[in-house]
């Protein structure tokens, strides 16, 4: 999942970053804060995900989303 995340300041990702390791079913990929761009894999729901990036104090915005490669179900 790519999330378009305010982040105006390095404690901005710090605090995202951080939103993000409390969760055991969320792996992040990539944190740009210049690009004000989250990626991460996750077994949770897009919501859930955006639910604790907001958590962190920024706004959050689902830009993108991508299959897995190893395919889910059926």
């Amino acid at each position: 999942l790519e999330f378009a995340v305010q982040m105006s300041c390095q404690g901005c990702a710090d605090a995202v970053r951080a939103a993000l390791d409390g969760a055991p079913d969320v792996k992040l990929l990539e944190l740009r804060p210049q690009e004000q761009s989250v990626l991460v894999e996750t077994t949770a729901a897009a919501e859930r995900v955006q639910e604790l990036l907001e958590n962190s104090g920024c706004r959050a915005v689902l830009k993108g989303m991508g299959g897995s490669p190893e395919g889910e179900g059926g």
